[in-house]
């Protein structure tokens, strides 16, 4: 089985870097087609949810949370006020140095994988996690691509011409 480290890290720099490529050419269409930014990021899929910026923000922190929670790096604040695409590239940016900042040879991979982990949340309560690997592979990823695919999904709803391949760039290598 590969390592912590390999699941997470790597991973969610990869889906970053995608959704950074997908915000672009959102960008793109949008001033192709006279779209107003700010109803970009304020939209939403139904009343009830969150706008494209907090889905964003969303994946931002889940990375980072990983690192705080299972990983123990020191906490980084991030404002989640970001309204704009150019700051949320910039939040991209943050969240990806932070991920690139971990050194796996650091790390006891072994003890972090098996390590009880708790999630203290303001608004939700304090959550257990058996292990750094339950938490990464029953939380983390999970929530993490949850909020790609939503912000994937409003940006589809909303007409950007986006596939599969948007999303899973850099998954695929052709060998023919």
């Amino acid at each position: 089985m590969s390592s912590l480290y390999d699941q997470s890290i790597p991973v969610m720099i990869k889906y970053l870097g995608n959704i950074s490529k997908i915000l672009d050419k959102t960008v793109a269409w949008a001033d192709e087609n006279s779209k107003k930014h700010e109803e970009i990021l304020t939209f939403r899929l139904r009343d009830d949810m969150r706008p494209l910026a907090y889905q964003i923000q969303s994946m931002s922190n889940t990375a980072k949370f990983f690192c705080v929670r299972v990983l123990s790096l020191p906490n980084i604040y991030l404002d989640d006020n970001e309204s704009t695409f150019p700051e949320l590239q910039a939040r991209i940016t943050r969240t990806i140095s932070i991920l690139e900042s971990v050194s796996p040879s650091t790390l006891d991979l072994k003890a972090l994988a098996e390590q009880e982990v708790l999630m203290e949340t303001a608004k939700m309560g304090t959550y257990k996690f058996e292990s750094g690997q339950k938490y990464l592979s029953e939380y983390a990823i999970p929530n993490f691509h949850f909020h790609m695919t939503s912000a994937y999904c409003i940006l589809r709803h909303l007409g950007v011409p986006l596939g599969a391949f948007d999303y899973l760039n850099g998954v695929f290598h052709k060998v023919e």
